[in-house]
C-alpha cells in the first residue's frame, strides 16, 4: 500500500531478524518515512482493524481481532532519530530517514529493514552488518555509548542472546561491564518492565544465570540474587505447565532464596504493584512461620491462622521444593482444602435467631468456621447450636 504523503515503507527490526533465522513471528514492525499517522489509519481501514493508538515516541499499534490470528499485532514506527539529554533518560525523537532510524537501534541483528516500496521491493537495508552477525550468531551493540544512553539494553542483550542461542560480542560484554552502574539511574518502573519481559521468556533460568554472571542482577539491587533452589523450582514450573505460568508464581519462585531484608529491598527497588511486593516478600514471611506446621498436634484452624496471610503463590513455591517434612503435607492441605472451608450459616441466619447486628456477627461466623475446620460441627444444625451455646439465652429465639 502506498500513500501520497508516505515516501517509503519498510518491514524492520525483530521481524527481519526472525525472517532470516526462519523463526515464526506474530508481530510485524513497519517503519515509515513520511506521514505515519495517515499510513496507520489507512492500513487499519484496509485491514478492518480498530484505529491505532499513538505513543509519545511516534509509534502506532494495530491489534489483530482474533487471539489465534497468524499476526497478533502490527507496530508502525515513524523513521526517527533519537537524542538523550542524560544517561538513562528517555529519548527525544525527531523524524528521520530509514538509515538514521536503523543506526539508533539497540543491536545490529535488530537494525535491518526490508523495503516494501514498489521501486525497491525486497531490498535489504543493513547499515551495521546485522546479517553477518546473525550468521556468526552474536549480539553486538551498535555504538559504545548505547548502554549509557539506555541501560535497559544490557538486559535485552542477555535476553536476545539466550533466546536465540547466540553469544555476546566480547566488546559488547566489556561495554556492559563498564556501564552496569548506570542501572541505578533507571526508575523502578523501567527496571520492573525489563524483569517482566524476562519472566515471559521460555528460558528464564538461563537468562537469570547469565544476568547474574554479568553482575546485572546485583546492578538492579545488591539484594537481588537467584539461588540454586529458586532456579530449580522455577524450572520445574516451566516444565510442568509453561502455558499456565502466571507472573506471580514465577516472581515468587525466582526470588525464593531471598531473606526478609533482601526481599524488602528488592521489592522496594521494583516499586511495583501489590502483586509484585507480595510475591517477593511472601516467601520470607512464610519461612518465618512454616516450622510451626511440623507440630504434630496442630489443628486445621491453626494451620489457617498461620497461612491465611501468606500469598498462595509463595505456598505453591514452597511445596515445589519437595520438602519431606510434615509441613509440606499441611501446606498442600491448606491449598487444596482448608482455605475453601466456610460455615453453612450466614449473617442473615444469625440475625434471624436474634443475634444483634454488629461486630459480633463476624466473630461468631469465625468461631463457626474454626469449629467446622476442626470437625467439631458438621451440619447447619450443629453450627446454629454452637452459636446459641455462646450467647446469653435472651439474645436468641427459635
Amino acid at each position: 500500500m502506498q500513500h501520497a504523503d508516505v515516501a517509503n515503507v519498510f518491514v524492520c527490526g525483530g521481524y527481519v531478524r526472525d525472517l532470516i533465522l526462519g523463526k515464526p513471528t506474530q508481530d510485524i514492525d513497519l517503519c515509515v518515512e513520511g506521514d505515519s499517522t495517515t499510513f496507520s489509519e489507512t492500513l487499519a481501514n484496509r485491514l478492518d482493524l480498530e484505529k491505532s493508538f499513538e505513543s509519545e515516541f511516534m509509534t502506532f499499534k494495530l491489534a489483530a481481532k482474533e487471539a489465534d490470528a497468524d499476526v497478533k499485532s502490527i507496530d508502525i514506527v515513524t523513521c526517527r532519530d533519537e537524542t538523550y539529554s542524560a544517561p538513562a533518560s528517555l529519548p527525544e525523537v525527531s523524524p528521520s530517514s530509514i538509515e538514521y532510524d536503523l543506526t539508533r537501534r539497540d543491536f545490529t541483528v535488530n537494525a535491518m529493514a526490508i523495503s516494501l516500496t514498489s521501486q525497491s521491493w525486497g531490498e535489504l537495508i543493513d547499515p551495521s552488518n546485522g546479517f553477518g552477525d546473525i550468521m556468526r550468531k552474536r549480539i553486538r551493540v551498535l555504538h559504545d555509548s548505547s548502554f549509557i544512553d539506555d541501560p535497559t539494553r544490557m538486559f535485552r542483550a542477555v535476553r536476545y542472546a539466550t533466546r536465540l542461542g547466540f553469544g555476546i560480542d566480547p566488546h559488547t560484554i566489556e561495554l556492559i561491564t563498564n556501564a552496569r552502574e548506570h542501572v541505578d539511574l533507571l526508575s523502578g518502573t523501567r527496571v520492573r518492565n525489563e524483569f517482566d519481559h524476562i519472566l515471559k521468556e521460555p528460558k528464564i533460568c538461563e537468562i537469570l544465570r547469565n544476568l547474574e554472571e554479568l553482575g546485572l542482577l546485583a546492578a538492579i539491587t545488591p539484594a537481588l540474587r537467584v539461588g540454586p533452589m529458586a532456579l530449580k523450582i522455577t524450572g520445574k514450573l516451566l516444565q510442568e505447565s509453561p502455558e499456565k505460568s502466571h507472573l506471580e508464581d514465577l516472581l515468587a519462585r525466582v526470588t525464593f532464596s531471598l531473606n526478609e531484608h533482601e526481599a524488602r529491598l528488592t521489592s522496594k527497588r521494583f516499586d511495583g504493584p501489590k502483586s509484585w511486593s507480595e510475591s517477593i516478600t511472601g516467601n520470607a514471611k512464610l519461612a518465618s512461620v512454616v516450622e510451626v506446621l511440623d507440630n504434630p498436634s496442630i489443628t486445621p484452624s491453626e494451620i489457617a491462622d498461620v497461612l491465611d496471610t501468606i500469598p498462595l503463590q509463595c505456598i505453591r513455591a514452597y511445596i515445589a521444593t519437595g520438602s519431606t517434612l510434615p509441613r509440606r503435607g499441611r501446606l498442600i492441605d491448606y491449598l487444596e482444602t482448608i482455605r475453601f472451608v466456610e460455615p453453612d450459616i450466614t449473617g442473615e441466619d444469625l440475625i434471624a435467631i436474634g443475634v444483634p447486628e454488629g461486630p459480633i456477627i463476624g466473630q461468631l461466623l469465625e468461631l463457626v468456621k474454626r469449629a467446622r475446620l476442626d470437625r467439631k460441627v458438621s451440619s447447619r444444625k450443629d453450627e446454629l447450636e454452637l452459636v446459641r451455646s455462646q450467647l446469653p439465652e435472651f439474645l436468641t429465639h427459635d
